[in-house]
């Protein structure tokens, strides 16, 4: 082909060279159009603002599935169950709102500068107000749980103490069991079992062992220790106030009841 008939087509009707953009031939024919035409309709894109809606529709519907089942289970106490089940779905839960919210965002964004390409710009905007009301309800929840959180925790830790008190007096009865006394010192434990830990409370803080004599003193030597006392010093790590935790005769006291029996006798 010639330089020259690059920018040249054939007329279909008589096969003369005509220029690229003529519409007409000499022979009389004409082209019809000269080039074809666009799509007459041009379908906008969504795909951000869909996945938005489905992602925060889902988990709105997953949630409440559970939220339900909740409620069924323990009808007396459900406003409560909600709640609780609110706090631990948050974590599962705010993540794909806020992905959904930033999903949304964008479409919306998208739809604002390319009309003409991108739409779903209302959808985008349904999509993050109602992934707003999710973040804000879960917030809120939390918010309002915290103080029972607080409690709920310190409620735990001394559970735990208490068990390891129970712990470490069945380990000190053994003691006794096959020495026959209460032993000094909580380090005497391991006398009896070398791989013997030392067993602290909630707090990581060692407990406060006293081994109470007996009644009555031997003329010439001590008696054996008959009672002891163990002690966590509770929260606040200080020994002799009120959250300190008591266990004595196997029987647990907290330090202001164990002080006010104290004052009766």
């Amino acid at each position: 082909m010639r330089r020259g008939e690059r920018h040249r087509k054939a007329c279909p009707s008589c096969g003369q060279m005509v220029a690229q953009e003529a519409i007409a031939c000499r022979c009389g024919a004409r082209w019809i159009a000269v080039q074809p035409g666009g799509p007459e309709f041009q379908m906008s894109r969504m795909g951000k603002p869909l996945a938005a809606m489905g992602m925060i529709g889902l988990a709105l519907v997953v949630e409440s599935v559970i939220l339900a089942h909740e409620v069924y289970v323990s009808p007396f106490v459900w406003t409560e169950a909600v709640g609780s089940m609110l706090v631990y779905l948050a974590r599962f839960f705010v993540p794909v709102a806020l992905l959904a919210m930033y999903l949304a965002y964008r479409g919306w964004r998208q739809a604002r500068r390319e009309p003409h390409r991108y739409g779903g710009a209302r959808l985008a905007r349904v999509s993050m107000i109602t992934a707003m009301l999710v973040l804000g309800g879960h917030a809120g929840v939390f918010v309002a749980h915290i103080p029972r959180m607080i409690e709920n925790g310190r409620l735990r830790r001394e559970a735990a103490t208490r068990a390891n008190l129970y712990r470490l007096a069945w380990a000190i009865e053994a003691y006794k069991h096959q020495y026959g006394l209460y032993p000094r010192r909580l380090i005497d434990l391991q006398e009896m079992d070398p791989s013997l830990k030392p067993v602290v409370d909630a707090w990581g803080r060692e407990f406060v062992y006293n081994a109470i004599s007996g009644d009555v003193a031997a003329a010439t030597a001590p008696m054996p220790f008959q009672r002891y006392q163990l002690v966590s010093k509770g929260p606040d790590g200080i020994l002799g106030t009120e959250d300190d935790i008591v266990l004595r005769d196997d029987v647990l006291f907290h330090g202001a009841k164990r002080e006010e029996q104290r004052g009766v006798r």
